[in-house]
């Protein structure tokens, strides 16, 4: 095996053991059962695998761009388990997708120029954590709150979309796109 597959291993691996985490809150949303605790474990997992594999300067573009996949492959697949089972939450499940899509095509068509990934920082994490809420809120059975959680985590998600057009194609000191 290559050093450079190697080196790719570990990194994967941690990112990718995350989707799994995913699924299983995805099916305890179908099962009615609570997530409130897998969501939060979801989130510190996503802050600190790539935290854990840059202490240990084993971070790799591969496991960024990795990392986004997982990230929004996770809010498609947790998003439709919850727009099935409380269809309050179904139109602002769609559009978080769709947002999800259009900043995934974004960063795609940045690495695509430049060979560069994208870092979303304190805005991705904004978005991440307001729909996590709202997929907490909605298992409540609430449908007041789940649509005001949903206006909620739609604007702050739809807001940081010009963000994620800020210099796509240009490249960066330390080969990544941070925002």
């Amino acid at each position: 095996m290559s050093k450079n597959l190697l080196r790719e291993v570990p990194g994967l691996a941690l990112t990718g053991a995350r989707y799994l985490l995913a699924e299983n809150i995805a099916r305890r949303v179908q099962n009615d059962q609570p997530i409130g605790v897998r969501l939060a474990a979801f989130i510190a997992y996503d802050i600190l695998d790539g935290a854990i594999l840059r202490l240990f300067d084993a971070d790799t573009p591969v496991r960024r761009v990795a990392d986004g996949a997982v990230d929004h492959a996770s809010m498609l697949r947790v998003g439709t388990a919850i727009s099935q089972r409380y269809p309050e939450a179904k139109p602002y499940a769609i559009a978080l997708g769709a947002r999800a899509v259009v900043v995934g095509a974004l960063n795609a068509a940045h690495y695509k120029m430049t060979g560069e990934v994208t870092k979303g920082q304190s805005k991705q994490r904004a978005t991440n954590l307001a729909t996590a809420a709202m997929a907490q809120i909605a298992t409540y059975k609430n449908e007041r709150n789940t649509h005001l959680s949903g206006l909620l985590a739609n604007g702050i998600a739809y807001a940081t979309i010009p963000t994620h057009l800020k210099d796509i194609g240009k490249t960066h000191e330390g080969g990544i796109r941070k925002l």
